[in-house]
C-alpha cells in the first residue's frame, strides 16, 4: 500500500482519503467500467457507511448479505487511493467471522468471478458475490485440511 508522501509540494498523510488527495476514480475491472464517489463527497460517504455498517453488522441474522452490502459500499465508495478492495476484503470478513466463519478469501483463479460479483452486485444482484465468498472459503478451507493431513 502507497504510504504517506508528499505530492505538489503538499503532505499526504497515510489514510488520507480522496476528500484530500482530490482524486477521481472509475474502476474498470474487465470490458465495463464503475464510477466511483466523487472525490469531494468521499469522506461523507464513508462517515454514512460506518455508521450503517455498524448497525447492518450488529443486526442482520444473515452474515452472507452483511458482508456483500458492505463490501458493495466499499468498493463502490472507493475512498483511498490505494488499498480499498483490501480494506473492503478485511471489513466483510466481520459478519462472517462473528458467525464462525472464515474471512473472505479471493484466489487468483477467482478474480474474473469476483470482479463480475462487484459488477453485478453494483446492479443490485449480490447472488454473484455470495457464490465467490463461499467459494473462497471452501478453497481456503482445503488448502488448510490438506496441511493438517499431511
Amino acid at each position: 500500500m502507497k504510504t504517506c508522501r508528499f505530492t505538489d509540494n503538499q503532505y499526504i498523510a497515510a489514510g488520507s482519503t480522496r476528500s484530500q488527495t482530490k482524486k477521481t476514480v472509475a474502476m474498470s475491472p474487465g470490458t465495463y467500467t464503475i464510477q466511483t464517489c466523487p472525490f469531494p463527497e468521499v469522506d461523507a460517504e464513508l462517515e454514512y457507511i460506518c455508521r450503517m455498517a455498524k448497525q447492518w453488522i450488529r443486526n442482520w441474522r444473515n452474515p452472507f448479505a452483511s458482508a456483500c452490502w458492505t463490501h458493495q459500499i466499499l468498493v463502490s465508495c472507493h475512498p483511498f487511493d490505494d488499498g480499498n478492495g483490501r480494506l473492503a476484503r478485511i471489513i466483510t470478513s466481520i459478519p462472517l467471522m462473528q458467525h464462525g466463519f472464515p474471512p473472505m478469501s479471493v484466489t487468483f483463479n477467482q478474480r474474473s468471478d469476483y470482479y463480475s460479483g462487484i459488477r453485478q452486485g453494483h446492479e443490485g444482484d449480490y447472488a454473484a458475490m455470495v457464490e465467490c465468498i463461499v467459494f473462497g472459503m471452501r478453497e481456503s478451507l482445503e488448502v488448510i485440511r490438506s496441511i493438517f493431513i499431511n
